[in-house]
C-alpha cells in the first residue's frame, strides 16, 4: 500500500504516517529525515551546502531522494510519504518518476484540521519541543504557504479518485481508527 499525507501543518501528518508505518510495516518516509540522512550519508547531493545557504532543496534533488529510498528492499510492499509534495511542479515530478520505477499512490489522506486548531497544535509543540521554527509568525507563513501552493494538490490527486478526507481535529485514536478502515478496505480491493 502507498500512501501519501497531505494536510496543514499541525494537522497530524507525522503522528499518522509513523502509526501507518508501524501498524502495517511499511517504512514513513519523511522528507526531512531524507535530507538529514543524506547529508549523515556523505550528503553525495550536496543538500548541506543548499540548506547552509537557506535555499530550498531543488525538486529535482528531492525526487532522486525519493527515488532512492523507494529503491530500498522495506519499500517492496509500500510506503508512507509524508512532506512531499509541497506543489503542483513536485506533484508532477513525483507522478512522473513513480510511473517510471513501476509504482503509484493508492490513497492520499487529507488530514482536515481548522486553522486555529493546528495554530494552537504547532504552538503546544514549540512549548513542549523547544522547537525556534513554531512562532506565531512563522506558523502564519506556512500555513499560508499550504493554502496557495499545497492545498490545491488536493484537487490534483481527487482526480485520480485517491484522495480522503479525514477530520484531523479528533484524538490521535479516532483520526487512525477512520485511516484504518479506509486502508481496510483498499486492502481488500487488491
Amino acid at each position: 500500500m502507498n500512501v501519501l499525507i497531505l494536510g496543514p501543518q499541525g494537522a497530524g501528518k507525522g503522528t499518522q504516517a509513523k502509526r501507518i508505518a508501524a501498524e502495517y510495516g511499511i517504512p514513513h518516509i519523511a522528507t526531512g529525515d531524507m535530507l538529514r540522512a543524506s547529508i549523515e550519508g556523505g550528503d553525495p547531493l550536496g543538500v548541506q551546502a543548499i540548506l547552509d545557504r537557506g535555499l530550498l532543496v531543488p525538486d529535482d534533488v528531492m525526487i532522486e531522494l525519493i527515488r532512492e529510498r523507494l529503491s530500498e528492499p522495506d519499500a517492496e510492499s509500500g510506503f508512507v510519504l509524508d512532506g512531499f509534495p509541497r506543489t503542483m511542479a513536485q506533484a508532477d515530478a513525483l507522478d512522473a518518476m513513480l510511473r517510471e520505477i513501476g509504482k503509484e499512490i493508492d490513497v492520499v489522506f487529507v488530514l482536515q484540521v481548522p486553522e486555529e486548531v493546528a495554530i494552537e497544535r504547532l504552538l503546544r509543540r514549540a512549548d513542549l519541543e523547544g522547537r525556534a521554527d513554531d512562532t506565531p509568525e512563522s506558523i502564519a507563513t506556512r500555513l499560508g504557504l499550504y493554502r496557495s501552493e499545497t492545498e490545491p494538490l488536493v484537487e490534483h490527486y481527487r482526480t485520480k479518485g485517491k484522495v480522503v478526507g479525514v477530520h484531523g481535529d479528533r484524538s490521535e485514536n479516532e483520526v487512525f481508527s477512520e485511516i484504518q478502515q479506509v486502508l481496510e478496505q483498499a486492502a481488500a480491493r487488491a
